[in-house]
């Protein structure tokens, strides 16, 4: 859990130097920020159990307004979850029920909480929009809201204007109506929290303005917005998707391992960008590392630095140690710094097979076995790729054709890492 200050700087200054911001209003928020404890609120979608690689970008954000002594307010979007945002998007999304946005709610605070503390003074705090939304009658709708949103300015937005122009598809007024729903959310916040900051994507930009002049039309007050660019790598990738997948911050949906390994493949030219972006390292650090990355990238230290950094912030730094170990022995670290906390991470980054301990207990063949996991297609190949030097049990070259699998043979008396060639891996995995 996140607890320390990040410097005396102002928090926008922090995030401007970080690569934070996109657009923000001109309403004195560094003057704002300087004066005192600001409510700072982000929303985010319920329609899935886990948030993505790509809400680390605002997570960021409230994490650094906290590290500045300022309080996060996190919104679930509760009632407009079961609307949806036409942002982005060129369909209705599925509706959905209000057990299901309770329970990714739940599921989204925990994925949170290691970037947030959720006590003190200025603890996060986490809010429905349904507690609110779902008991405004359809009169206070019109008259309180309604009438100081213009029509012309609704359908001006870009991502209104592209659903009017598809003729098949059209655009609810469901949909449609997202943007009052949104600027409710901040004129609520405004009123129970003194909330007057939301910060969000840089395609919200129309809806967090929307939001800032409700407020100044409502309340005669003023409040301000901030937006994070669009993280892309510098070929063009759009942060978080490999082979077309999203990347999530649940472990049941995206592995430790596989969140290590998106960031170690990480483009040279990004590196020192990200770090600034999605690690609290202090800049002047991550401005050696980059040093070092520019005059030795076969090293890789960027690469690496920005994998445990990302990993030990989401799944903590026993994992990420584990994680950094099963990555290491699989490529080119070899098995000697393996812990066996690390087990489970290799397992799951390679084909895996189980053993029975009492096998190992008397010896089991490693010719039968490697044909029984199809690690070989047959005991005439395996025999020809050991004659070849190429067959490799625990980083030991195996010269004997003959050789029994046993747990004195095995990393921790039950792991077997088995090398074919190069790169291919198998795990045979010992269990009682």
């Amino acid at each position: 859990m996140v607890t320390s200050k990040e410097s005396p700087k102002n928090v926008i200054a922090v995030l401007q130097e970080r690569g934070l911001i996109s657009e923000i209003t001109e309403s004195g928020l560094p003057e704002a920020a300087a004066a005192g404890m600001l409510s700072v609120y982000c929303g985010w979608d319920p329609s899935r159990p886990s948030l993505q690689i790509g809400n680390l970008v605002p997570i960021m954000m409230l994490a650094h307004f906290q590290r500045a002594g300022h309080r996060p307010l996190l919104l679930v979007g509760g009632g407009t979850g079961m609307i949806g945002d036409p942002t982005g998007k060129s369909e209705e999304r599925v509706l959905l029920s209000t057990e299901q946005v309770r329970e990714n709610a739940e599921l989204i605070r925990r994925q949170l909480e290691p970037f947030l503390s959720f006590e003190g003074e200025n603890g996060a705090v986490m809010v429905n929009n349904a507690d609110w939304l779902g008991k405004m009658t359809l009169i206070e709708y019109l008259r309180d809201i309604g009438k100081h949103f213009s029509v012309n300015v609704m359908i001006a937005k870009e991502s209104v204007r592209t659903r009017l122009a598809d003729r098949d598809q059209g655009i609810s007024y469901t949909e449609f109506s997202y943007m009052i729903l949104q600027s409710i959310d901040f004129l609520h916040l405004f009123d129970h929290f003194h909330c007057t900051v939301q910060v969000g994507g840089s395609d919200q930009w129309g809806n967090l303005t929307a939001g800032v002049d409700l407020i100044r039309r409502a309340r005669h007050a003023q409040a301000h917005a901030l937006t994070a660019p669009l993280i892309t790598s510098s070929s063009g990738q759009k942060l978080g998707k490999t082979a077309g997948n999203a990347l999530f911050l649940d472990p049941a949906m995206t592995s430790a391992y596989e969140l290590y390994q998106y960031w170690i493949n990480t483009e040279d030219a990004d590196v020192e960008r990200y770090l600034k972006i999605f690690t609290f390292l202090p800049l002047d650090e991550i401005a050696v590392i980059g040093k070092q990355q520019a005059a030795d990238p076969a090293s890789r230290v960027g690469q690496r630095l920005l994998a445990f950094e990302v990993t030990k912030l989401v799944h903590g730094e026993a994992t990420a140690c584990a994680v950094a170990e099963a990555s290491d022995a699989l490529f080119g670290g070899g098995v000697a710094s393996l812990s066996e906390a690390a087990l489970p991470h290799l397992a799951g980054a390679v084909p895996t097979s189980p053993l029975a301990l009492s096998a190992l207990e008397t010896g089991v063949s490693l010719l039968e076995t490697l044909v029984a996991e199809g690690i070989q297609k047959s005991k005439g190949e395996a025999r020809r790729l050991i004659q070849q030097g190429g067959l490799y049990i625990n980083d030991q070259r195996v010269t004997d054709s003959e050789m029994l699998l046993t747990r004195e043979t095995a990393l921790f008396g039950r792991a077997i890492l088995v090398r074919a060639g190069k790169n291919k891996y198998h795990l045979l995995l010992a269990t009682e």
